[in-house]
């Protein structure tokens, strides 16, 4: 079978799971869960490891085939969130009804624009080999632990996500250690800046107290020079006493 054929074949076998489904409850619904999910789960792996790669060789650069990547990595985000919901709750069905969305949408995008493509720059052997290698990965899909490689297939394609909080988690510890590293450059510095204004406020201080002796100790100087000019006027003012007395003396004389 050709490898666009059993896409197509697979693409049908999961719209009539979603339809049995939203018509099941109970035990059935459960059941049919868990085979939509391997279906899901084997048709997204086929596609990745084996069929995009292909289609990329044939094709080249195309913007279909990056763009089915991340719908894969949407559906299997949902395919998650339905198996943590309890089947027949009101968020089981809304989580259900997404999903179907988005497997439909990606149906149409293959079906309508990449399958054509590969067909006509594929040859029909080539087709037909890799249909066999593709069914052949699907089945070994379906017998292993599918729910744990549905598991690695969301962290695969979410690893920005991860680094993200990571980074946010560490920048706190980041922040502290170079806050760590920077205070004792500046303590350092302010130290030795403490003790020059310290120095200065005392050289300052001492220079203001040696300007105050000087300015007391000339300040006795000035006074001790004119205590000596002082006491010369009294003796004048004796002697000319005694020459008032004199005259008054020889005055009298007279």
């Amino acid at each position: 079978m050709k490898a666009t054929d059993l896409l197509k074949e697979q693409h049908q076998e999961v719209d009539e799971l979603f339809e049995r489904m939203s018509q099941a409850g109970g035990n059935e619904l459960v059941a049919l869960r868990d085979e939509l999910v391997a279906n899901l789960v084997g048709h997204s792996a086929i596609e990745e490891e084996i069929f995009y790669p292909e289609s990329r060789e044939a094709l080249g650069a195309s913007l279909l085939i990056p763009t089915s990547y991340e719908e894969h990595a949407l559906v299997h985000i949902m395919l998650q969130k339905l198996l943590s919901a309890e089947p027949g709750d009101e968020s089981f069905h809304a989580r259900l009804g997404v999903l179907k969305e988005l497997v439909q949408h990606h149906v149409q995008e293959e079906e309508q624009q990449l399958f054509p493509k590969l067909e006509s720059a594929m040859g029909a052997e080539r087709l037909e080999e890799l249909g066999d290698r593709l069914k052949a990965r699907f089945t070994q899909v379906r017998e292993g632990n599918v729910k744990a490689l549905l598991t690695q297939s969301v962290a695969k394609s979410m690893p920005a996500a991860t680094t993200g909080r990571r980074t946010r988690a560490a920048k706190p510890t980041a922040r502290k250690t170079a806050a760590a590293k920077r205070p004792p450059a500046k303590r350092t510095s302010t130290q030795r800046a403490e003790p020059a204004r310290g120095a200065q406020k005392g050289r300052r201080g001492a220079a203001a107290t040696t300007g105050r002796k000087k300015a007391a100790e000339t300040a006795p100087a000035k006074t001790g020079r004119a205590a000596p000019a002082r006491k010369p006027s009294r003796p004048a003012k004796t002697t000319r006493t005694g020459r008032k007395g004199g005259r008054s003396s020889s005055a009298s004389a007279r």
